[in-house]
């Protein structure tokens, strides 16, 4: 009877699992929930994480009804280029039809002087023949010898030249390179018609042939008497201008800086061509400003 009341029991004992077996099976299976758990919730968060990043853009939003049609703005870098590279033709056009304007310009100068050079030329010779013809002596053409009781015949003296013959003839020696004719028609002007015109304004062309001979005293002394009969003749800016290069050569600085700041209180505009000497003069040689 014990027998069968044990066989039971042993057999209960047998069936039922350990407690301390099933512990490791319970773990296992709860670290494996965890991790496919912890799988899924990795999956579910890297698109999170990314576009925490900034790895990827956040999805756009798709409207509802049909997709419009998104036209690429035009860059303006070709525009612009584009602009830039005819301003720059227009500028080189604008350059050359410039220069050829000058040259233009430079040649019809060229043209006006030579003109100028030419009726002065003319004007000169027929001054200088007028001179000459005036000047020779006049002649008494001879005929068969009068009765003896008949007067001779005598030659009149010819008539001096006349200032404008004179001025004229220098004029034409001056254009010839001959200063020493042109001095001496000069001072036979000055000398016999002082007040007249041409020999106020010869005092003038004296004081020119003797400065490009390097006279310089002389020279001096000439424009002086031109500027005390005409202090505000035409030539008077000139001869201003021409007693300063004078001075200068003669080493007379106080003399010279006077001449020139006589002349740019007379003349505040000057022409060209005298702005240029006098600007090539002044830069000499400083000049005190006060």
């Amino acid at each position: 009877m014990a027998r069968f009341h044990l066989a039971p029991s042993i057999k209960r004992q047998m069936a039922k699992p350990s407690r301390k077996a099933a512990k490791p099976r319970v773990s296992t299976g709860v670290c494996l929930s965890l991790w496919m758990v912890g799988a899924g919730v990795m999956v579910m968060a890297e698109p999170v994480w990314a576009q925490a990043r900034g790895a990827n853009p956040p999805p756009v939003a798709k409207p509802n009804g049909p997709t419009p049609v998104v036209i690429p703005p035009v860059s303006a870098e070709p525009i612009s280029a584009r602009l830039i590279i005819r301003l720059e033709q227009v500028e080189r056009q604008a350059a050359e039809l410039t220069g050829r304007i000058e040259v233009l310009e430079a040649e019809l100068a060229k043209q006006r002087e030579s003109h100028a050079q030419l009726v002065r030329e003319l004007e000169a010779e027929r001054a200088s023949k007028m001179a000459l013809a005036t000047a020779e002596p006049a002649t008494v053409e001879t005929s068969a010898p009068a009765p003896a009781e008949a007067p001779a015949l005598t030659a009149e003296p010819a008539p001096p030249p006349s200032a404008e013959a004179l001025f004229n003839a220098a004029q034409l020696a001056l254009q010839r390179g001959d200063y020493q004719t042109a001095e001496t028609n000069l001072n036979t002007l000055v000398s016999t018609f002082p007040t007249a015109p041409e020999g106020i304004e010869g005092r003038w062309l004296l004081g020119e042939a003797r400065f490009v001979q390097s006279a310089w005293g002389p020279a001096a002394e000439a424009y002086l008497s031109y500027l005390d009969a005409a202090p505000q003749g035409r030539r008077a800016s000139e001869s201003l201008v021409r007693l300063a290069g004078a001075f200068g050569q003669l080493g007379n600085s106080k003399m010279r800086c006077q001449a020139l700041a006589e002349f740019r209180r007379r003349t505040p505009s000057p022409d060209p061509t005298l702005k240029a000497r006098a600007d090539a003069e002044v830069a000499r040689s400083p000049c005190p400003t006060t």
